[in-house]
This record gives C-alpha cells, structure tokens and sequence, in this order.
C-alpha cells in the first residue's frame, strides 16, 4: 500500500513538473526539470516557475528532460535572479476558495482573471465576458490582506494548476490557505503554502 502510494506521488509530481515546464522546441532547456546542486529543483516556462526546495541530495546540477527523461546539456535560467525577494502586498486565502473561483472564471485555457484587491477581500472577474455581454462575471472572496491595494490580472488556468500543485505536494484539504507576495501589478506574484520548501511563481498579465 505504502509503495503503491509513493507511485502515485510520483506520477503527481511528475505531471505538475510538466505541466510547469515549457512544450515548446523552441527552448529545450525549459522543457527541463533543472536539478541544482543546493537540493532543490525547478521548472519553468518562463510564464510561471516551480521550484521544489530540499528536493535531492544528488550534490551535483544537471538537466532532465521530462518527456523522454534524457539528461540533456545546457545552461539553465538564473531562477535565483526570477525568484522575487520583496513585496508590498501580502494576501492569505483559502486554496479551496482560490481554486474554485479559477475554475469557475477560468472558462478556457487562456482566460484572463483580474483581481482587484481591497481592505478584506478581492473581487475576482472574468474579463471575457465584460467583451461578450458589457459586463463581467464577479466573484467575491474574503483574505487576509496586508500592505498595497491594487488590481492584477492572472491567466486562471495558472492559478489554478498552482493550487492543485499545493493540494497533491501537501495533501492539503479546503481548510488549508495558500499565501501570495505581490511586488506591483506587473511583477511575478509568489505563491506559497510551505515557505521554506514550495514555490510557485505566477507572472501577471497586463490588461487594459
């Protein structure tokens, strides 16, 4: 039972990993896991990063490819440089609420989420059908939320998928939060569960 379940982990892992990584030829190196010789490992798309700290023990860095599981030559990203290391807005949500707004707002692949984030709450909109019907579908949620108030636009299927990461990695349930560092509306936002193992970074999308 035990070792049927650590499979199950790492068919989990390794999906969340690719779904993170790029699918692109254009960049092999980013459809990469990237193992660094602090222990951690990373993958990005250059839209949004995973990174998985205390991860290995291997005391060396190298590159694996995630389809066909090659070791594959090249010289990573900086993600150290990617990782932001301040902010001025700091919010804690439910990540049962949080993903299920992504999914209920999030109506294709590419559907941009706009946050707009106030004294105890963030409404959510989806900003498709402000073009379709005038205007959009909202969605309130109370958080925590200390420092700069603003609006930020996300593609929700990245929100979305982030969560989901949290919810296999950490085998959390609705009553768990997820807490989220913004620097300004067009810098990458920090989500974290787990902050001295788990991050995962989302880039804003601008919008007009």
């Amino acid at each position: 039972m035990e070792k049927e379940k650590k499979q199950l982990t790492i068919k989990n892992l390794h999906r969340h990993l690719k779904r993170a990584a790029s699918s692109f030829d254009a960049r092999p190196i980013l459809k990469c896991v990237h193992y660094d010789s602090d222990g951690s490992i990373t993958v990005t798309d250059s839209h949004r990063l995973l990174q998985i700290k205390n991860f290995h023990n291997h005391g060396q860095s190298f590159n694996q490819d995630l389809s066909t599981m090659n070791i594959i030559d090249g010289a990573y990203p900086d993600v150290n440089r990617l990782i932001p290391t301040e902010h001025h807005t700091e919010i804690t949500i439910s990540l049962d609420v949080l993903i299920r707004i992504m999914k209920a707002l999030g109506t294709s692949s590419s559907e941009v989420v706009k946050w707009n984030i106030l004294e105890n709450k963030i409404v959510f909109s989806n900003q498709s059908d402000k073009m379709y019907y005038g205007e959009p579908i909202e969605i309130s949620a109370n958080a925590s939320i200390e420092g700069e108030k603003y609006s930020i636009s996300f593609i929700a299927k990245y929100v979305k998928e982030c969560c989901e990461f949290f919810i296999d990695a950490k085998e959390r349930y609705a009553v768990d939060n997820v807490k989220i560092k913004m620097f300004s509306p067009i810098r990458p936002a920090v989500f974290t569960i787990d902050e001295t193992k788990y991050v995962y970074i989302v880039t804003p999308v601008r919008t007009n």
